[in-house]
């Protein structure tokens, strides 16, 4: 999971690092690299000190020397998440292009790199250097806007909101069973011959493009909207 690296934490003054059985010293990083590992082979539930201490191949109790448990590792992985996201954004020609971009690259990390960590993880708030590197950047650029602060607020919310709920959402589907996904996608491209005769006019008419948009992710149609809303709102 290099893709998800993060600085390397400073040694404490007069302590000495641990190794893990196999002799890979026991880090910060060692606990989110087999963390994430974990969740995407096995889901967020199935975490534990445990399951964390047999992945890094180490006693369960050394897990505090990093962290408060195994929330605070779940924190973690998800900063380090937004701070991929981050890394890899590129501003564009202005500064709606920017916000786009920004939400295209952390969509992207949440749902098509990590979605088993997406879906687990799109609700939680860090508290930690790269989500308020997002929140710095994402006000930076509405200011730029001409939006002001208390407007700039209220922007950051419905876009985060909006990023992270549509994250949660298609990473949830992207970890349904094979099986399911297909039915479900069926039911859409069904849906015209299975609508009883003249009891929905509405939908019968609209089926054929039902049938086309529901299998596909709303995200860019839903982020023009928003990317609309906010170029028509009043600016300073």
């Amino acid at each position: 999971m290099g893709g998800l690296a993060e600085p390397r934490t400073q040694r404490a003054s007069g302590r000495r690092r641990r190794r893990t059985q196999t002799g890979t010293e026991l880090s910060r990083d060692t606990y989110l690299d087999a963390a994430v590992n974990l969740i995407e082979k096995r889901g967020a539930g199935l975490l534990s000190t445990r399951t964390l201490a047999a992945a890094v191949g180490a006693d369960p109790s050394a897990l505090y020397r990093h962290f408060t448990g195994i929330d605070g590792v779940l924190q973690a992985v998800a900063d380090r998440m937004i701070g991929t996201g981050l890394d890899r954004w590129s501003p564009g020609e202005d500064w709606l292009t920017s916000l786009a971009a920004l939400a295209r690259a952390l969509f992207a990390v949440y749902v098509h790199e990590f979605p088993r960590a997406g879906y687990a993880l799109a609700s939680r708030t860090t508290g930690l250097p790269n989500e308020i590197r997002a929140v710095e950047l994402t006000l930076e650029l509405l200011h730029e806007g001409g939006f002001n602060d208390e407007s700039a607020a209220k922007w950051f919310v419905t876009l985060s909101d909006f990023m992270l709920g549509q994250a949660m959402l298609e990473s949830a589907f992207v970890n349904l069973p094979s099986d399911i996904q297909n039915a479900d996608t069926a039911s859409w491209l069904d849906l015209a011959t299975r609508l009883p005769e003249e009891a929905h006019p509405h939908t019968e008419a609209a089926a054929p493009h039902l049938s086309s948009l529901m299998v596909r992710s709303s995200f860019e149609r839903s982020l023009e909207l928003i990317l609309r809303g906010l170029a028509a709102s009043p600016r300073r």
